[in-house]
C-alpha cells in the first residue's frame, strides 16, 4: 500500500508527518522515539550520523558536526569539509537528512514512501527551492510538491479548527534559522496567500547567537577565550540554545564551560536576555509592517495572528507582538508540528488529484526538470471530512536585466510582480535586442524588485540565438511560475513570430547540475544513512 509524506525539513529540527485510513494526522516519530529529529550531522564515523546522536556527540567532535545547513541552500559557493578533507554541499547534507526520515518513517508505517509533499520558508527563493528539490532527489524522494510553511500551517489550521466565516490570519513564522510573516484569507474549503515577507537568515539561530556573545564577552573579562577553544564554542552553542529554552519559563539560568582546563560559569537572567534580544525583534516587527503595507491592510481588520516555529515559545515574541498589533497571538497549532501535518494533508489532496488526472503542477509541458508522473491508487488515498484548495504567491518579483537608455547603465526591469498568484504567467512586450545584427540575447533572469541591480539576485542566465537582422529585433519575455515557485522563462521574436523556445536557465550559479545531482544520489545511497 502505498505511503505519502509531509515534511517540515528545518534548519534546526524536522519533522514528517502523514494521514492515516481514518483522515487523522499523525506525526511519525523517528527511530529514538523523537517526534522531531534535529537537522544536523556528524562526519568521521564510517557513515555520518544525523540526528540527536549527533548533536550529543558535537561536542567531542566539533570539526566533524554540521548543522543550520538550511541558510546555505542554494549557495554553490558554500560546502562543509569534514577533518578527512571530504567536503559536502548544502543539498548533500539535507539529503542525508532528509534520508534518515525517509528511512524513519518507511520503518513506523512499514511500508515504502512512494511521495512527499516538503515545505520551504515563504521566502525563499528560486536558487533555495530548486536545491530543496534537488536535495530530495538525492535521497531518494518523489517530490510531490514543494509549498510553503506558513501555507503548510494554514492547512493545518483550517483542517483542524472549525473556522466558519472568512478571516484574514497573519502567520508569524520564527524557526531556528528562518523567518516569515504571510497573510492569508482562510475560510471553509480555501486558502489565499495575500502578501509575504522574511529573511531566510534570521531565526533562533540569531538569539543562540546573541547569547553566545554576551557569554564570549564575559569570559573576556575573566581573561578566558572561547574563541580559540573550539570543544568550549560548541559546548557554548549547545549551552545557550537550552539557555534561551530555560529562560522561556525560568527567570534565570546557568551557562557552565570548560574553557583550556579553567571553569567558567555565566549567570544570565531573562531581563538582560530579552534586552540582547530587542534588535532581532525590532526586526521581526518591521517585517510585520511592511508585509501589513503589501497587503493594504492594518492590524484592525487581522482577525488572528498565528504563531509558528519553536522560536515562539519564548514569551517576550509573544509580548512584543500582542503590544504591537493589540491582537493576543494564537498557539492553537503545534509550533514545531503544523508545517509537517499541513504538508501531509497536501500530499494527500495532491495524489488524490494524481489518480484522477487533475493534478496540475504548473510547469510548462516541455519543462525538462518535470518528472514522471508518480502512479497512485486511489485505494491508497484516505479520505477527509475536509479538503482545502489554496492560492500561494511569489515571494519576489521576477523580471530580466536590461539596458536603460535614460540612466545609461544596466537595471532590473520587473515582469512578474511580488504577490502575483501562483502558478502564473506574464507576458511582457517592449523588449528588443540592442543593435542590429545582433546573433545572441544574453537573458538574466532577476529575483527583486528594486531597479538597481545592486539590490536583486541574478537567479539564471541563457544566450539565446537570434537571426541577425539589419535592425532591431523586438523581442517578447514570457515568465511562468510554477506550484513550487520555480521560475521558467521564453523568448519570442515577434519580427518574426518565431517562438524562441523554453530557455533553460542556467542554474549553475546556484545550483547543482543534473549530473551533480545524480552523483549525490549515489553517494547518500552508498553511505546508507537510514540504516
Amino acid at each position: 500500500m502505498s505511503k505519502f509524506v509531509g515534511i517540515d525539513l528545518g534548519t534546526t529540527f524536522s519533522a514528517v508527518a502523514y494521514i492515516d485510513e481514518k483522515g487523522n494526522p499523525i506525526i511519525i516519530p523517528n527511530k529514538q522515539g523523537e517526534n522531531i529529529t534535529p537537522s544536523t550531522v556528524l562526519f568521521g564515523g564510517k557513515k555520518p550520523v544525523v540526528g540527536s546522536a549527533a548533536k550529543k556527540k558535537s561536542f567531542t567532535d566539533p570539526k566533524n558536526y554540521e548543522a543550520f545547513v538550511k541558510r546555505h541552500m542554494g549557495e554553490k559557493t558554500y560546502s562543509f569539509t569534514a577533518k578527512n578533507g571530504e567536503t559536502f554541499r548544502p543539498e548533500e547534507i539535507s539529503a542525508l537528512i532528509l534520508s534518515k526520515l525517509k528511512s524513519d518513517a518507511e520503518s513506523f508505517l512499514g511500508d515504502t514512501v512512494d511521495g512527499a509533499v516538503i515545505t520551504v520558508p515563504a521566502y525563499f527563493g528560486d536558487p533555495q527551492r530548486q536545491a530543496t528539490r534537488d536535495a530530495a532527489t538525492a535521497a531518494g524522494l518523489n517530490v510531490l510538491d514543494i509549498i510553503n510553511e506558513p501555507t503548510a500551517a494554514a492547512i493545518a489550521f483550517g483542517i483542524g479548527k472549525n473556522i466558519g466565516k472568512s478571516q484574514k490570519i497573519m502567520i508569524y513564522d520564527f524557526g531556528g534559522g528562518t523567518f516569515d510573516v504571510s497573510i492569508l484569507d482562510i475560510d471553509e474549503d480555501s486558502i489565499r496567500v495575500i502578501a509575504t515577507n522574511g529573511d531566510h537568515k534570521l531565526g533562533g539561530y540569531d538569539i543562540d547567537m546573541a547569547i553566545v556573545d554576551y557569554v564570549k564577552e564575559k569570559a573576556e573579562e575573566e581573561g578566558m577565550d572561547i574563541e580559540n577553544d573550539i570543544k568550549a564554542m560548541q559546548n557554548l552553542m549547545i549551552q545557550a540554545e537550552e539557555a534561551k529554552k530555560t529562560l522561556s519559563s525560568d527567570d534565570t539560568t546557568e551557562i557552565s564551560l570548560y574553557v583550556k582546563g579553567e571553569d567558567l560559569t555565566i549567570e544570565l537572567d531573562r531581563e538582560t536576555f530579552e534586552d540582547m534580544i530587542e534588535t532581532i525583534l525590532d526586526t521581526t516587527v518591521s517585517v510585520m509592517l511592511r508585509t501589513l503595507d503589501e497587503a493594504n491592510l492594518d492590524y484592525s481588520q487581522i482577525d488572528k495572528i498565528l504563531l509558528v516555529g519553536g522560536s515562539t515559545r519564548i514569551p517576550i515574541i509573544q509580548k512584543v507582538i500582542e503590544d504591537e498589533s493589540g491582537i493576543k497571538p494564537s498557539s492553537e497549532v503545534h509550533p514545531d508540528e503544523a508545517v509537517a501535518i499541513g504538508a501531509a494533508y497536501h500530499a494527500v489532496d495532491v495524489v488524490k488529484q494524481m489518480a484522477e488526472g487533475t493534478f496540475n503542477s504548473g510547469k510548462p509541458k516541455d519543462d525538462s526538470q518535470s518528472k514522471e508522473e508518480i502512479y497512485v491508487n486511489i485505494d491508497d488515498i484516505p479520505e477527509l471530512d475536509k479538503n482545502y484548495t489554496f492560492k500561494d504567491i511569489t515571494s519576489h518579483g521576477i523580471g530580466i536585466v536590461v539596458c536603460d537608455d535614460n540612466l545609461k547603465k544596466f537595471s532590473n526591469s520587473v515582469i512578474m510582480e511580488k504577490n502575483t498568484e501562483i502558478p502564473a504567467e506574464v507576458i511582457q512586450d517592449g523588449y528588443s535586442t540592442s543593435e542590429p545584427y545582433q546573433e545572441i540575447i544574453r537573458l538574466q533572469v532577476t529575483q527583486g524588485e528594486d531597479r538597481n541591480l545592486d539590490y536583486v539576485t541574478i537567479i539564471g542566465e541563457a544566450d539565446l540565438k537570434v537571426k541577425p537582422r539589419n535592425y532591431i529585433v523586438p523581442v517578447r519575455i514570457i515568465v511562468s511560475c510554477d506550484k513550487d515557485a520555480i521560475i521558467h522563462v521564453r523568448a519570442i521574436d515577434l519580427d518574426q513570430n518565431i517562438d524562441l523556445g523554453e530557455v533553460t536557465i542556467n542554474r549553475d550559479k546556484h545550483n547543482m547540475t543534473e549530473e551533480e545531482v545524480k552523483k549525490a544520489a549515489n553517494r547518500i545511497n552508498k553511505l546508507n544513512i537510514g540504516e
